[in-house]
């Protein structure tokens, strides 16, 4: 269950397919115009269907969810006021039933949706071992200066929320950014988070997978992507390295705390070669790091299988 045109599901169902096993995919944002459901709660569990114009799928055959950024619904023929009505009932009862699946998922959506949290992400990272960064969350311009004399350094800023501004002319990607502490003009008007700026040999992406962590090496060739690598992906250069047992344990126990079954953990590594966590996505994409030395595809697909043949 993803959103439309995800390059890492189309890697996985490919997977799925090569290996013989049945695959239903589609999107929330298709319900109800292009996707039909029905569900029944009878003798203390949900029979029904979900059904596309190609596919269709009951739901007690399911055995295993990718779920991954799904869209919202969409009703373009309704009122704002009526819109908000049936978004609402959407949400509780096509996704109540879609989250009460007798199946394991990766990940569920109560899940995924607790781990978005960036100040609960540091305080289970630090709480499991691993080293974060001095970190300030507020919506006053004076403790950000007072911040910034505190570090005695740079500190960058970045998104709390989705990092995209959509606006009449299209929409803009929030890459993470150096804060100019004179220059503080719209941080009253909602939370903003800011850390220090922390001195890198090199970052690390860490896609935990079921129970294996695989780490992809960034090095990047532009003052851009040194600051942020998504901001300048033809300046970096990609390369699977092993993850340090300590950090792989911690992981694991960050994925314990959240019940994750797959996140994508971000990581400096200093000259002195200590692991810093900056934050980890429970959705975060992947398909850029795919490789035959990093396959990635392969272990979503293998883990889903053995879920299947449970």
């Amino acid at each position: 269950m993803d959103g439309p045109f995800e390059a890492g599901t189309d890697l996985i169902v490919g997977e799925l397919a090569s290996a013989g096993v049945p695959v239903f995919r589609m999107d929330t944002a298709q319900f109800p115009l292009e996707l039909e459901f029905r569900a029944t709660f009878n003798k203390g569990q949900w029979n029904g269907v979900l059904a596309t114009e190609q596919r269709s799928v009951e739901l007690s055959d399911i055995k295993a969810v990718y779920w991954n950024r799904p869209g919202m619904f969409r009703f373009p023929s309704l009122s704002e006021a009526d819109e908000h009505y049936a978004r609402g009932a959407a949400r509780i009862g096509f996704g109540g039933v879609l989250a009460s699946l007798d199946a394991p998922f990766m990940n569920h959506p109560s899940r995924a949706t607790y781990a978005e949290f960036k100040p609960q992400q540091l305080r289970v990272a630090g709480a499991v071992g691993l080293t974060t960064p001095r970190t300030l969350i507020t919506s006053d311009p004076g403790a950000v200066r007072r911040f910034a004399q505190f570090i005695h350094g740079p500190i960058i800023t970045k998104a709390l929320g989705v990092p995209v501004v959509a606006h009449e002319d299209g929409w803009d990607q929030m890459y993470t950014r150096r804060v100019d502490p004179s220059d503080l003009n719209g941080v009253q008007v909602t939370a903003h988070l800011y850390q220090e700026e922390l001195e890198k040999d090199f970052e690390v992406r860490v896609m935990f997978i079921g129970d294996t962590c695989y780490s992809a090496r960034i090095d990047a060739g532009s003052d851009q992507a040194r600051i942020d690598y998504r901001s300048d992906y033809d300046a970096i250069a990609v390369t699977p390295m092993a993850t340090p047992s300590e950090v792989q344990e911690s992981l694991r126990g960050y994925a314990s705390v959240f019940e994750l079954k797959y996140f994508a953990a971000d990581f400096i590594v200093t000259p002195a070669g200590e692991w810093m966590f900056l934050e980890a996505n429970p959705s975060g994409q992947w398909a850029w790091a795919n490789s035959a030395g990093m396959p990635l595809a392969t272990a979503f697909a293998k883990t889903l299988e053995d879920w299947c043949n449970r």
